[in-house]
């Protein structure tokens, strides 16, 4: 029925005879092929379902609206809640994009994202060149983010390098790019991105590099700004103008091949030279408000101070900011003019900056040429509340705009001579040394110091005058401290020893290391001006501080909702230091102030009239000039120096370069922080000393001074000594004989018993017994020569009513005996009817 095929007969050919010819799709290698595309499907559907699918999923998680959540801005208070100023936590000022200059958004398409306004939120041909580019280079050379994708990575903080953030991102951005307009997109990443220092968005990388609003850049201005975007910090054109000038001119190279610049113009760009010129006006540029900004961000962290918006509330007073900042642009004004004063001024600085942006302009000089620095003298000023470390006011340099180095919270140099007080607290704290205590004041060999030099003399720059002279002879410890006399200091530190003086500094407040050498005696270690301030509010408060400098109080959001309170325990004060040994220092600091090394402050620049003490500071060849002084209220701190240390001039002493700001700051605080008297330690014993001897005081403790009329008065020369119970005193003065003295006054004295008996140490604690009135005789009891030196009576007042009768004393009512055995009674007159009145 049907036919067989006939068999096949072999096909010949010039090749000769040929097999049979099979079809393709029944060829081993077809069926290769198709097993291998098969594998191919599975895998990718594979990596798509367990991979890509959920990154899709999870990408439509993100709520685009928070693109537009840029940071609003914040408002900062001063402590008495009055409005300081208005700005952004992070520096950020948005604008529209009808502000931002059509040559800014070319240089940002040439340099990010050239194909911006074709693609869907991901640039696949700038992906596939990036991935043959890594894969020749063996290395990733080349990323392929577009703007897009850089606005969702900085939006939602997709900051993981892997493969899976890089697809999450791709599928973020194509959402990104069917919600929002191309322009939309532009504005939201130029007012979000970083560019470097503290400037967030276009408009404050404007106004922080250049001192202008974004919509007036240049258009290599805004190359620069664009050319900072991969690495901010590194490139930043304060700091790096020459990376900054070569990243521009490839912006502008990139513009030219894009086309929104010719060759010629891109060429004549690139020869202009990189001029900055930082808004230095602005009140969010200064040392208070740059601190506020950094504060904030630790506190609440940057992703939350992004947000912005908050109500920040200071411990500034805004009155004593201002004071501060007026006294140390005033003053420093002043020593540049002293003679001597041979170095660059604040006003030359100004005048070289504005030579040097001129001749940039017309390229008179070559556009590498890096900025000039601020070489003038510099100057730190704080005030803090002794109360609970509240900073008060705080300066840390003369102008923000030349530098943004924090002198008073970040500078660490020398105190000099402003260290010394706690040396003497370190003595103080130690059995048996208190001011009275002798010490040589004599010429010391530098070698058992080594400051300046192993060899020579110790010099006595402390003693804060010109060719200082030794006495040559022991004096006290409260008069070592006052006249600032480095060789007695010295040798009382050598007493308590390094490790004992660094103890007590550092629980004082000081945090910065401290050499272990005898040159720590005189300050030569380096330490902050926060500190200082910190380690001497100790005095005013008998060694109860504050735990730590604070500026912020509080923090509320946009709903009045608390982001940060202080808390109470932060503000408690520490006991770190003893109170006795705190006392004894302040009162020697008073006396510092009022009649030593600080006495300008009264004579020259009218300090009021209040309890403060104070210590000047002058270090080795006046290269770093401090005072710290309080009041009973608050603490100041004063520093002056250059920022590469040098010598300021010969004879530049701190008590008449850094006092009169320091007089200035705490006169400022006299009338809302009163000052008030400042109460020994109720454990303290009062002992009378006589000024002259330094030994406890007599009744002959008088010395003869003339009065306005010339006449010559007798005064008594004797000053109160606070002592720990238990003190060794070397005696009664035996320098105050009586001679010359009136009768009426020599009546009342007696010999020292260390005059004819020898000098047998007595102790603080005999005065436990001055409020027992002595017994007075009513005669003579030697007449004639008295070889015995027995007490004389002292004619004595008694007390008498108006009509000169004599007032009746109580005495005592007889006992009556009775026969009760609970023993004698008192016969008493019953008492007056009480009335009593509701």
């Amino acid at each position: 029925m049907f036919r067989d095929d006939p068999d096949p007969q072999p096909v010949r050919n010039w090749r000769g005879e040929a097999g049979l010819k099979l079809p393709f799709y029944r060829r081993g290698w077809f069926s290769a092929l198709v097993a291998f595309a098969l594998l191919c499907v599975v895998s990718v559907f594979g990596v798509y379902s367990v991979i890509v699918a959920p990154l899709r999923r999870d990408a439509e998680k993100y709520d685009l609206e928070e693109l537009k959540k840029l940071e609003s801005a914040s408002i900062i208070f001063d402590r008495d809640g009055d409005e300081m100023a208005r700005l952004y936590v992070l520096n950020r000022t948005p604008v529209p994009i009808t502000e931002v200059p059509q040559h800014l958004i070319d240089a940002l398409v040439a340099q990010e994202d050239s194909r911006f306004f074709k693609h869907d939120g991901v640039d696949y041909i700038g992906l596939l060149r990036a991935v043959k580019e890594n894969i020749v280079a063996r290395e990733v050379t080349q990323g392929a983010s577009t703007v897009t994708q850089q606005l969702a990575r900085q939006t939602f903080k997709l900051l993981e390098r892997s493969y899976k953030r890089k697809i999450l991102e791709a599928f973020i951005a194509q959402r990104i790019e069917k919600h929002f307009s191309k322009a939309e997109i532009l504005e939201l990443y130029l007012n979000r991105i970083f560019f470097g220092v503290n400037f967030y968005g276009v408009q404050a990388a404007a106004r922080g590099y250049f001192g202008k609003d974004v919509k007036e850049l240049s258009i290599e201005e805004a190359a620069t700004i664009v050319g900072l975007i991969k690495s901010p910090n590194n490139i930043q054109p304060i700091k790096h103008p020459q990376r900054a000038m070569k990243e521009r001119n490839y912006v502008l190279e990139r513009m030219s091949i894009e086309g929104t610049l010719t060759k010629d113009e891109a060429a004549k760009l690139k020869k202009r030279p990189l001029v900055t010129a930082p808004q230095s006006t602005d009140p969010r540029l200064s040392y208070v408000f740059d601190a506020v900004r950094r504060e904030v961000v630790d506190l609440v962290g940057e992703e939350r101070a992004s947000i912005g918006g908050f109500r920040i509330y200071t411990s500034i007073d805004q009155d004593l900011q201002k004071a501060t900042e007026e006294a140390v642009s005033k003053r420093m004004a002043e020593v540049e003019k002293r003679p001597g004063y041979e170095h660059q001024t604040f006003a030359q600085f100004r005048a070289i900056l504005a030579d040097y942006r001129a001749r940039m302009k017309r390229g008179e000089i070559d556009p590498a040429t890096p900025k000039p620095l601020p070489e003038y003298l510099q100057a730190a000023a704080l005030m803090i509340d002794n109360k609970d470390g509240s900073i008060l006011a705080m300066v840390g340099g003369r102008d923000f705009g030349d530098s943004q180095f924090n002198r008073a919270t970040d500078g660490v140099r020398p105190a000099g001579t402003a260290f010394t007080p706690l040396v003497y607290a370190a003595a103080f704290s130690s059995p048996g040394l208190y001011p009275g205590t002798k010490v040589d004041d004599a010429p010391l060999d530098n070698r058992r110091v080594m400051i300046g030099g192993l060899t020579g003399i110790l010099g006595e720059w402390g003693a804060e005058v010109d060719n200082p002279k030794w006495t040559q002879a022991p004096m006290s410890s409260r008069e070592a401290l006052v006249q600032g006399r480095n060789s007695a200091t010295v040798r009382l530190g050598e007493r308590v020893g390094v490790p004992m003086v660094k103890q007590v500094a550092q629980k004082a407040g000081i945090t910065s290391e401290m050499r272990d050498y005898p040159s720590t005696f005189l300050g030569a270690s380096e330490v902050r001006l926060s500190d200082m301030c910190l380690a001497y509010s100790n005095f005013p408060t008998l060694g109860s501080r504050p735990q730590k400098l604070n500026l912020i109080q509080r923090i509320t959001d946009n709903n009045d909702k608390v982001v940060f309170q202080i808390s109470e325990a932060a503000l408690r004060s520490v006991q770190s230091m003893d109170p006795i040994a705190a006392y004894q220092t302040h009162t020697c600091l008073v006396d510092a102030l009022h009649r030593g090394t600080g006495s300008p402050a009264v004579s020259d620049y009218k300090l009021g009239e209040f309890v403060a003490g104070g210590k000047t500071g002058t270090h080795y060849e006046f290269k770093d000039l401090w005072f710290l002084g309080y009041t009973s209220g608050v603490t100041c701190g004063v520093w002056a120096g250059f920022d590469k240390q040098k010598t300021i001039f010969p004879g530049a002493f701190s008590n008449h370069i850094v006092l009169p700001v320091w007089v200035d700051m705490v006169n400022a605080s006299a009338t809302r922080y009163m000052p008030k008297d400042i109460e020994p330690p109720q454990t303290a014993e009062r002992v009378e000393m006589c000024q002259r001897s330094g030994m406890r005081a007599t009744d002959y403790c008088y010395e003869k001074i003339k009065g306005p009329d010339g006449r010559e008065k007798s005064v008594r020369s004797t000053y109160f000594e606070y002592l720990r119970p238990g003190t060794p005193l070397e005696g009664f003065c035996n320098l105050h004989t009586g001679e010359g003295l009136p009768v009426e006054i020599k009546q009342f004295g007696y010999q020292s018993p260390a005059s004819g008996f020898g000098a047998a140490p007595l102790i603080a604690s005999s005065n436990r017994w001055v409020h027992i009135e002595p017994v007075r005789m009513k005669a003579l009891t030697v007449i004639g020569e008295d070889p015995y030196n027995s007490e004389q009576a002292v004619p004595r007042a008694s007390p008498v009513n108006d009509d000169g009768t004599p007032i009746r004393k109580a005495i005592p009512v007889d006992a009556v005996d009775t026969p009760d055995e609970d023993g004698p009674k008192l016969k008493l007159a019953p008492p007056p009817p009480m009335k009593i009145e509701l």
